[in-house]
């Protein structure tokens, strides 16, 4: 039976104008398990030059909450990061709905992810440079989150948005991160790309930065042989307990890596996290391996011609990234989940349940950074409400300070200044 996520609770807001009109939500891109992602259409561009952008829609908590802290925790930590040039740019975060029920979170707008570019269009496959460009990328990313002392905890392909070529890696979702040297919340991620200490609930902590190190070998897997290898790092899933059994010839023989490949992902995957390299390390070795998957050796014509795989190495991809999206207390930015499509032109909200008779907190409480905790959490699950229809029009204006409307004024154009301008004027 497929597990229900609140997502699935939240309304299809497409066509809907969220943030005193200036956006227009005009595609629901994915959803997540806690969250959907639209196409925005920033509706002061011209109609020649439009601007859009990509908003992650959550619902929001009551004052206090675990959710709340959830989302304080995504914002402070993307925030602290979103400067950097390996991070995809987070502008603002408002609250909008009849009862600022729903968060919303405005990122720029990237055309494609790894898990497209990998595991469907297969745009790696056999391309041993390309391979290395993006993964020194990806390297590079996460250097940067780790020199401003974020971990990221949930690197994975659909949380690394890049070009049609593959390249141009931007991090996104950092709903898991976290500044904590020895975190103590276990399962912070996703089952597949977590490492053993973080899947690990007996022990006392575990180190976030290992955590991402391991992700990083797994992803270096995905982009060489355009697998997933396994779907949990636990002695009960029988692919990592094949590994662990032969981690000398697993790699070669099953998954079919060169030899220098797998001895580095072999390095990667050391059962001490004491013994694993550290990201130069990585970097260094990369930088020196010429071809990482046999099929980059074979000639041209043998390549298009089928590959004897044992059937038990090859997951099933939409398993995987259902499982993953039980674990996190907020989705990726581009997830795999179906979206529903909604049968009318009539946009329905749901307005979630007050507690103790206040209302939803308002986006200033939300980004209050006087007490955000830096734990990822779990959030309460959300109950079914009475519904009411919404038109989709311009909302009231949101009383916030200046500082949490565009938090990087260099990256807007000139046009979204003047008129920010005038609404502080006004108001």
């Amino acid at each position: 039976m497929s597990p229900t996520f609140p997502s699935s609770r939240l309304p299809d807001l497409t066509g809907a104008f969220v943030d005193e009109g200036y956006l227009q939500l005009v595609e629901l891109l994915a959803c997540g398990g806690f969250a959907k992602v639209y196409k925005a259409l920033d509706t002061t561009s011209s109609p020649e030059n439009p601007v859009f952008y990509a908003v992650k829609c959550m619902q929001n908590g009551a004052p206090g909450s675990r959710l709340v802290s959830t989302l304080r925790n995504e914002f402070s930590m993307h925030m602290a990061v979103t400067h950097q040039p390996g991070v995809v740019n987070f502008h603002h975060m408002f609250t909008d709905g009849p009862e600022g029920e729903f968060v919303f979170m405005v990122l720029d707008w990237e055309t494609h992810n790894m898990l497209d570019l990998i595991f469907r269009r297969q745009l790696y496959a056999d391309r041993p440079a390309l391979v290395k460009e993006a993964f020194l990328e990806v390297l590079d990313a996460v250097a940067q989150c780790h020199d401003d002392g974020v971990f990221h905890r949930d690197l994975k392909p659909q949380n690394i948005l890049c070009t049609s070529r593959g390249t141009g890696i931007r991090l996104a979702d950092f709903g898991f991160a976290t500044r904590e040297a020895e975190p103590t919340i276990f399962r912070a991620g996703t089952l597949a790309y977590m490492s053993p200490e973080c899947a690990d609930s007996s022990r006392v902590s575990y180190s976030p930065r290992e955590c991402d190190l391991w992700a990083l070998a797994v992803l270096l897997l995905n982009l060489s042989t355009g697998t997933i290898p396994w779907f949990a790092t636990q002695p009960s899933d029988p692919k990592f307990a094949a590994y662990r059994a032969d981690e000398d010839n697993y790699l070669v023989n099953t998954l079919h890596l060169t030899r220098a490949a797998a001895d580095l992902v072999r390095w990667c995957f050391t059962a001490d996290p004491a013994g694993r390299p550290n990201l130069q390390q990585m970097r260094d070795a990369v930088v020196n391996i010429e071809r990482f998957s046999l099929a980059d050796m074979l000639p041209r014509a043998a390549k298009h011609a089928p590959v004897a795989v044992h059937p038990s190495t090859v997951l099933n991809l939409s398993d995987v990234l259902s499982e993953s999206l039980i674990s996190p207390p907020l989705p990726p930015l581009i997830s795999d989940i179906p979206c529903p499509s909604s049968s009318s032109s009539a946009t329905h909200l749901s307005t979630p349940p007050a507690s103790n008779g206040h209302p939803s907190p308002a986006v200033v409480d939300l980004l209050d950074a006087a007490n955000v905790g830096f734990a990822a959490v779990h959030p309460p699950p959300l109950v079914p409400t009475k519904l009411h229809a919404f038109t989709p029009v311009r909302s009231p204006p949101l009383k916030m300070a200046p500082e949490y409307r565009f938090l990087d004024r260099r990256k807007r154009n000139i046009t979204t200044r003047q008129r920010f301008a005038e609404k502080i004027r006004r108001n």
